[in-house]
């Protein structure tokens, strides 16, 4: 789904990530730059870090700097509780945040855009879940990215969403 075209859209459409990728690492530069993207919007828990372990690895500090070298804008968007560790991960990342957003609600997703100067259709939102990333970016207008969550823990509720998931998934073709 790339750009919001104004058009009506169906719920599939929706639901349907402009890419799937195994991890944020696997996301191609020329794919991002064929689309004229400038602004990345992240998902935190299980697509950066896994849940709740927001210590910087060496690889997510060198794949950030590798985006802001480029011109890439990034900012995290979370619906994780604000945290004094989340704050200092994304100092280390040299990125704007937003935590204890609502995602998929789109007001959510109007200020993450606010906050990086960008426009939907020059934005790419990145996280492992259909109904919160995937959807929100959507409903927006920006390009998504699906990848594969990292780790196993999670909330409950993101757990009983995976099951719902697991079946929207087979019938869009991204399992």
């Amino acid at each position: 789904m790339s750009g919001n075209t104004g058009k009506p859209r169906t719920v599939r459409q929706l639901l349907t990530p402009s890419l799937f990728v195994k991890s944020i690492y696997d996301v191609p530069p020329d794919w991002l730059k064929a689309r004229g993207i400038t602004s990345i919007i992240t998902d935190l828990d299980n697509t950066l870090v896994p849940w709740r372990d927001y210590t910087v690895a060496e690889e997510l500090a060198d794949w950030f700097d590798s985006l802001h070298r480029r011109g890439y804008k990034t900012l995290i968007l979370s619906n994780a509780r604000p945290a004094p560790t989340i704050v200092e991960l994304s100092r280390k990342l040299n990125t704007k945040l937003i935590v204890g957003a609502k995602k998929p609600v789109s007001c959510f997703f109007r200020r993450a855009l606010e906050l990086l100067g960008s426009k939907p259709h020059e934005t790419c939102v990145i996280g492992d879940q259909l109904f919160t990333d995937v959807l929100g970016g959507n409903l927006v207008g920006c390009h998504t990215v699906l990848v594969e969550r990292i780790g196993h823990k999670e909330f409950v509720g993101t757990k009983i969403m995976r099951l719902l998931e697991r079946l929207v998934r087979k019938r869009i073709g991204t399992t």
